[in-house]
Formats: C-alpha cells, structure tokens, sequence
C-alpha cells in the first residue's frame, strides 16, 4: 500500500471515529437535523406524510466515505488551490443534498458530512505541505511507475536536498525481441502488437519490482537503470542478479507464447556499466528523467549481439570487472562501436558465483582457453579445448559458434598472415 493510501486511511478512519462519538454521546447532529426540518417546513411545501425518515446508517456512511475520499483527494493534488476548490465544492454539494432528499423523504443533515469533508481535507493538506509532501508531488510525475514502491519511498524521505542530477556510474540493462522481423512476416498485425506488448508488460514490471528505473519501453525493447534514481554502490552486481532472475522469466514468456502463437521469439538481454549524465530532459510535458552515456549506447548494440552467438546475457567489460568475484561468466569476442577509442572484450553471464557444478566449472575453463586461443590464431588447440567445452545432453550455441569459427581457422590454417590472430576475431558492433 503506497504512503498516500495509507495516511488516507488513517485520517479517514480517525474523524469517522470523532464524528461517530459526536453522534452517540452528543445530541448536536440530531438537533441539527431537526431545525433543518423546521426551516424545511418553513421554506417549502412538503406533503404531509408524517415525520420524514432519518436514516442514520446513511449519514455513517456518507461521512466515512468523504473522511476518506477528502484525505486521499488533497493529499494527491499538487496545488493549494486545487485542495481549495475541491473541498469548497465538495461541502456545497454536501449542503445541497440534503434539500434534495427532503423532497424524497428523507431527512438528511449535511452538518457532519461537510465536517468529515474540512477535517480530512485539512489533514491532508497538513500532510501533503510537508518537505516530504511536497517531494511526493513534484517527484510523482516522473517516477511513479517508473520505479518500485520502496524506492521512491526512500526518495522522497531522503534527509536534506534532494540532488538526482549529476555524473553517476551506472549499469543499463536492454532487453530486446531479437527476431521482431522474421515475427512481423509471419504474424497478423494484431497477433504481433498482443505479442509484443505481452513481453514489455512482463519484463518492464519485473525489473521495476527488483529495483531498475524504467527508463524505455517500446517496440524497441526495455531499458532499465541500476543506480538510479537511489544511489546504488552495487548497482553492476544488483543488474546481473536480477538479469539471471530475468533469462529464467524469459524462458517461460517464451513457452507461453509459442502456445499462444505458435511462433518462437528469440530474447537478448546486454548490461553495461559506467560513467553517465542524469538529469531532466526536455520541455513542459516532454520532460523526463534519464541518463546519457556510451554504456546506454553500447547496451543497445551489445543486445543485437546475442542473435550471433545464440546467447541471451551478455555484458561489457566494466561490468565484468566491478562483478567477476561473485557472478559467473565466460569471454566471448573483443568488440569496438562507431566512436569508441579503443576495442573492447565482452562476456557472457552465466550464473552466481557458486551456483555452477564441478562438470561446469571445467566446461567454462575450457571455454575460457579455446576463445583465447581463438584470438591468438592457434586453432588446433582451440578446437582442442572448445571440444573439452562441451557437457553431454546440454545445448551450448556459443560454443557450437566459436568451435566452428576455430575449425574454419585450423582448415585455412596456410591462409596468409594479415588475415590470421586477433584482428579476424574483433566484432563491429552495430547502429541496430
């Protein structure tokens, strides 16, 4: 229950309860109630049918519910007058349905209900003035939703200025349909857009409850940040924990949809960590929250990546560095984008530190020391170790991709010199 709900609850609760005293061990409401019906009397002309019915059920009720709806109305608008205007109109329509009633009736007095109406208002306006209040309002427009509960929660209570804009290291984390071209062939518009929403419903709202900022979601994929808005330290370390939580979600959307659709989507993931700009971009109602940086743009190209190797997480080299002593992973090829100074080395996730098994473990060094050898042009050993890779009744594309790279080498091994080595084994990532 989000903090709005539940001080609305509590004040609701609290002058229902002022209000139920008054009217049990005072005589005020009922001596309302009766000079209201002299004053009818009086103003109107009412059919005589007796004394007309006070149904004190339905004055509990109604200034209980406007205990509540007042609370939860003024601690909700952003500005002072719209509070104003809303509990001044709320009262007269409070006053002016007790006329009403008569004419039906039913003696109705508007008295305790324009009280439940001012002091649930009051208190919320109270509540919503504070430091805390007043964050809730200006932060709510662009994190709400975007973020989990607990962490605007702690946002909004933040002791002292609230600084979310600077220079932060960070971890992106895309996570893409890889195939959305060969779907689009064979599926109906309608199928697709059901399909393709089906997959940002599930994966945005995950990584949202396990604490990424959901910075993207649209036909391109999701994008999260870890690390932001609420500081994280660990934040490379939170990402690849949540990303294998993720694969294994993945793997089950997967399932659901070929019987749904009787199609197979292909799912990327890529993190990357480092240094990023955040703050508010834009203009009047095209204002967000974000971050710039080359990790956001090399997270993007390093997902397309994973339809190549048959992977489904893959990270860049920051990551891989501020996590390897308790996450699991294996080198895959050196990579370089448009605008990158120098070539980089990315890796596969494969688990939590741990979580492997003795048979796995020797399958990952192996691995390990065929890709380097793979890189250095000795293709004889690296098939030697790719083939040491392999774990009897376990699907491996990355390794079936880098074995069959190894002995096309150890085939063209009288190939000459300048197209041999590292260089035929550095990937361009690219714009998609």
């Amino acid at each position: 229950m989000g903090r709005n709900a539940a001080a609305s609850l509590l004040i609701g609760t609290l002058v229902g309860a002022v209000l139920l005293a008054l009217y049990r061990f005072t005589p005020v409401f009922i001596l309302g109630a009766s000079k209201l019906e002299g004053i009818y009397q009086g103003i109107f002309i009412l059919k005589s049918n007796g004394r007309p019915d006070f149904f004190l059920p339905l004055q509990y009720f109604f200034y209980t519910v406007m205990a509540f709806v007042s609370a939860w109305v003024c601690l909700e608008l952003p500005r002072p007058f719209g509070r104003v205007a809303y509990l001044a109109g709320a009262v007269f329509l409070t006053l002016v349905l007790s006329p009403a009633l008569r004419f039906s009736g039913m003696l109705f007095e508007p008295f305790s209900g324009a009280a439940a109406i001012i002091l649930s208002g009051l208190c919320g306006m109270i509540i919503g003035g504070t430091e805390t209040g007043q964050r809730r309002h200006i932060l709510q427009r662009y994190f709400v939703g975007r973020i989990s509960a607990d962490n605007f929660s702690k946002l909004i209570t933040t002791k002292g200025p609230l600084d979310i804009s600077g220079k932060r290291e960070l971890t992106a984390l895309n996570c893409r349909i890889l195939n959305y071209p060969d779907l689009s062939s064979q599926m109906e518009p309608h199928d697709l857009e059901h399909l393709s929403s089906l997959f940002l419903q599930a994966t945005a709202e995950f990584l949202v409850a396990r604490g990424g900022y959901l910075d993207s979601c649209n036909a391109e994929g999701v994008r999260v940040f870890f690390g932001m808005p609420v500081e994280d330290e660990e934040h490379a370390i939170h990402g690849c924990r949540v990303a294998l939580e993720l694969r294994q979600r993945l793997v089950n959307l997967e399932q659901e949809m070929q019987n749904r659709w009787h199609r197979k989507p292909s799912f990327g993931v890529a993190l990357a960590s480092g240094p990023m700009s955040i703050g508010l971009f834009g203009f009047r109602e095209f204002q967000f929250y974000s971050a710039v940086g080359e990790p956001t743009d090399f997270s993007r190209r390093l997902c397309s990546i994973n339809l190549v190797y048959g992977s489904h997480l893959l990270v860049n080299a920051r990551t891989f560095h501020l996590t390897n002593e308790l996450i699991e992973m294996r080198p895959m090829e050196m990579v370089y984008a448009p605008r990158m100074h120098q070539v980089s080395e990315v890796y596969e996730l494969l688990a939590e530190k741990g979580a492997l098994n003795d048979e796995e473990m020797k399958a990952r060094d192996a691995f390990w020391q065929g890709v380097v050898s793979l890189r250095k042009g000795a293709y004889k050993e690296a098939v030697q170790h790719l083939e040491t890779a392999k774990v009897d009744g376990r699907e491996d594309p990355p390794l079936k991709y880098f074995l069959e790279r190894a002995e096309a080498g150890l085939r063209d091994e009288n190939s000459s010199s300048d197209i041999r080595g590292a260089a035929r084994h550095v990937r361009m990532l690219t714009a998609n």
